[in-house]
């Protein structure tokens, strides 16, 4: 069996890290309740520990990424899992993601009674099953990667125990995802079944030298989908996603959004990509066509939304929507993979920063209404500035980067001369249009809007920090687009079996 720490170097500290923070949570002991004096935030305490353990995961990842000895992957542990462009650019946005959640569950979580150890040990598991997941290329560490991450995930949005809504959003988190997971596992048997082997490379052989029965290809593609799907909230296995983002903590719905988001794009992209690749089973019109309902049901479901967790929950799926039109174009353009990778790169950032904002008002006032965010400009000045630059972001105006992560993407799908693709394309621009009518809704509020109430709203320092890398971010990859772009181009190029 093939390894060495040096590769596996990302997983060997975010298993020790968060094994280290649950003991450290025992000497620790828990938040004060509230309206009590918060506990002392400590140099070995389990936020800092587990911040430091993510920054140094994140360091090797990007060391990794960087070394030109891995210019095209290798493999590891027999071939269960891969060390290429795809695991480590998704292992950066899985620590990434995870680093501004705790950043923002520190402000979230003061001065409430909770076990403070197992919560941050749990995220940096959870990061620790998206590194896991990106990697992985079997059948069966794929789901056990996506169990461990779903299980961690259900934990994390029931935290708050003594609130009914966080109890609901786990419980239905957890009923949906344990039918995907059963139904996706059946899908993963039948493609077992015609190939004679749980290797994607392996699946992708046997497909080239015997080509499978198309109905029974269909069938475990559709079944396999349905885990993928529910992963990522797709259409229309994302039933869960809003009650689950209005009931969790709101830095677990950020969290939701994106990180556990972007380990099912990468699941995704390598099953298609290097699976069950275009050439042995045309799977586009099926992309193309979940991917319409996917960013329509999202953007239109979205409008009349008065939870601004909901809004954001309908806005995601809409994101995945437009992720799909990528996936959809990777048989035909070159640019259809970095475009994909980029665009979750600049959507790490724009949405986790709007939750950042939205955190504020959920720790000070208890509340996620959008009528709570009328007159927010003369209450809290710079997180007011702050979401006008993520709501534009999300819509895709410039100055921001999500107008570049946008444009690339729907250039890459134009690119790809696939007379379907580009109509999906043209949808895709007028529910770019769609949204940009609920976000700039919650930019109305802030700015014209009568504030029910002029006392100012505080932000504590590590939730400005976050607040303040993810504003820099949405503005820096647009004004300084070339590293980003180069490094999107890189992973793609690095993905083993292409």
């Amino acid at each position: 069996m093939n390894f060495n720490l040096y590769y596996i170097l990302p997983e060997l500290i975010l298993a020790g890290g968060g094994i280290l923070a649950l003991a450290l949570g025992l000497l620790t002991g828990r938040f004060a309740p509230k309206g009590g004096r918060p506990a002392r935030i400590g140099v070995l305490s389990p936020e800092v520990v587990s911040l430091a353990v993510l920054l140094a995961a994140l360091a090797a990842s990007v060391w990794l990424l960087a070394d030109k000895g891995l210019a095209r992957g290798v493999s590891q542990f027999g071939g269960v899992m891969a060390v290429d462009g795809l695991a480590l650019f998704f292992k950066i946005i899985a620590v990434l993601s995870t680093i501004i959640v705790a950043l923002l569950s520190i402000d979230f979580f003061r001065g409430v009674q909770f076990h403070r150890g197992e919560y941050y040990a749990l995220l940096v598991f959870a990061a620790l099953a998206i590194t896991s997941l990106a990697a992985s290329t079997d059948l069966i560490m794929m789901y056990l990667s996506l169990e461990f991450l779903s299980i961690t995930s259900y934990i994390l949005a029931g935290y708050l125990k003594q609130e009914p809504k966080s109890n609901e959003a786990a419980v239905k988190y957890f009923l949906y995802g344990s039918v995907a997971a059963a139904v996706m596992i059946y899908g993963m048997s039948i493609l077992y079944g015609v190939t004679g082997t749980t290797s994607i490379l392996g699946i992708s052989d046997a497909l080239w030298a015997r080509p499978a029965p198309y109905p029974l290809l269909f069938l475990s593609l559709m079944l396999m989908l349905v885990g993928f799907g529910f992963k990522i909230a797709m259409v229309p296995f994302h039933q869960w996603a809003p009650d689950t983002y209005e009931g969790a903590p709101t830095p677990i719905a950020a969290f939701l959004s994106v990180g556990s988001m972007a380990g099912g794009i990468a699941v995704l992209v390598r099953m298609l990509g290097t699976g069950i690749t275009f050439s042995a089973f045309d799977w586009t019109p099926l992309i193309i066509l979940l991917s319409a309902a996917t960013m329509t049901v999202g953007n239109l479901v979205a409008i009349p939304q008065l939870n601004i967790k909901r809004m954001l929950a309908y806005s995601s799926i809409a994101q995945v929507g437009y992720l799909l039109l990528g996936v959809a174009a990777m048989a035909y353009s070159p640019l259809a993979l970095p475009a994909i990778l980029l665009y979750v790169f600049i959507y790490l950032f724009m949405n986790l920063g709007a939750f950042a904002v939205v955190t504020i008002l959920s720790a000070r006032l208890g509340s996620d209404e959008l009528r709570d965010y009328a007159g927010l400009i003369r209450r809290a000045p710079v997180a007011a500035v702050a979401m006008v630059f993520f709501m534009l972001s999300l819509a895709g105006v410039p100055p921001t980067a999500g107008f570049l992560g946008k444009f690339y993407l729907f250039s890459a799908a134009i690119q790809s001369g696939h007379a379907a693709i580009f109509w999906l394309t043209v949808l895709a621009i007028a529910n770019t249009v769609v949204s940009a009518y609920y976000y700039l809704n919650v930019v109305r509020r802030m700015f014209f809007a009568e504030a029910r109430e002029a006392k100012p709203i505080t932000c504590s320092r590590p939730l400005s920090f976050a607040i303040g890398l993810t504003l820099a971010m949405t503005l820096l990859v647009l004004l300084y687009a070339q590293p980003f772009i180069k490094m999107a181009h890189r992973s793609a190029a690095m993905l083993t079996g292409i």
